[in-house]
């Protein structure tokens, strides 16, 4: 499974640049969106995670998973917001509408980890879609991720 995490951009700051009301408006829309275009690329949004300011979501295809976070990217910029996006793959334990794992801690620590509107994926999810997912994979180096023991090479998807 491929579990993808994004996460609203300074969701702190903007809820007191626009106040709460805007801001949770403008997170219900992105929140609307998202879970659209994860469900039309193939993936499941997991109904169980109240992340608040973003959305999790499982794919079986590294591709799918990879498109979809493309898109997530545009449907945040048309509200006016922007994600943090990771990607990783691996066991994760469903149970019910919710699930986790280490792949889910290791997909949530990558989009901790990345800049505004950038998706980062792990070694795994690059040799999974390297020669499937028309995008290149930009090497960003070995990582410590927070709570994880060994570090981790991560990759930016850019475009061609």
């Amino acid at each position: 499974a491929l579990p993808i995490f994004t996460d609203v951009v300074d969701s702190t700051s903007l809820t007191e640049r626009l106040g709460d009301a805007a801001f949770r408006e403008r997170a219900h829309q992105l929140d609307d969106a998202l879970r659209l275009v994860i469900r039309e690329g193939g993936g499941t949004p997991v109904e169980g995670k109240v992340l608040g300011d973003g959305v999790m979501a499982v794919f079986t295809s590294a591709r799918q998973a990879i498109d979809a976070a493309r898109r997530c990217r545009e449907a945040a910029d048309d509200v006016g917001l922007q994600l943090h996006l990771g990607i990783h793959a691996g066991d994760v334990i469903r149970d019910g509408n919710n699930v986790y794992g280490g792949a889910v801690n290791l997909a949530a620590r990558i989009a901790a980890h990345s800049e505004p509107d950038e998706i980062l994926v792990s070694d795994v999810v690059r040799g999974l879609a390297r020669t499937s997912a028309g995008v290149a994979f930009e090497d960003c180096g070995e990582h410590e991720l927070k709570g994880i023991a060994d570090p981790q090479r991560l990759y930016a998807i850019r475009d061609h």
